[in-house]
């Protein structure tokens, strides 16, 4: 079974669109703070992932959204968050955003390990995921 975190979030009137409903932008936004948490739940938050394996972030490589239903002011979302696919130099992140036990959104992001391009500082390069921070969420 893989690690599963959760973040939540209250709706507010700034994030809403004219329709006042949440503009979508803003749930990338939220996805990305819900990956956040998720890698500080496994226990690699960002300053470790410098620290002991030399990473210098997790950019994104591709960032989908399916929207089911809508979100309104004041409402509360929580996003779960879980890796869904791992493969050699990337992993793809499930964000499934729920009111009660209704699924609204379906959100998915591919990530790389990056670490600095060997021969361009100025670049970055995507390197294996290391074995230890994929079994951390394998737990």
């Amino acid at each position: 079974m893989s690690l599963v975190s959760s973040y939540h979030v209250v709706v507010e009137w700034g994030d809403c669109d004219p329709a006042e409903i949440v503009f979508y932008p803003n749930y990338f936004s939220w996805c990305d703070a819900a990956f956040t948490r998720l890698i500080e739940t496994a226990g690699w938050p960002y300053a470790r992932l410098r620290g002991e394996l030399g990473l210098i972030g997790l950019p994104l490589a591709e960032a989908s959204m399916r929207f089911l239903r809508p979100s309104r002011f004041r409402q509360t979302l929580e996003l779960r968050s879980r890796v869904e696919v791992w493969a050699e130099r990337r992993f793809t992140v499930l964000h499934q955003a729920y009111r009660d036990d209704t699924l609204l959104l379906e959100g998915r992001e591919v990530r790389i390990c990056a670490r600095p391009h060997p021969e361009d500082p100025q670049r970055i390069a995507a390197v294996a995921v290391p074995a230890e921070f994929k079994e951390a969420f394998e737990a």
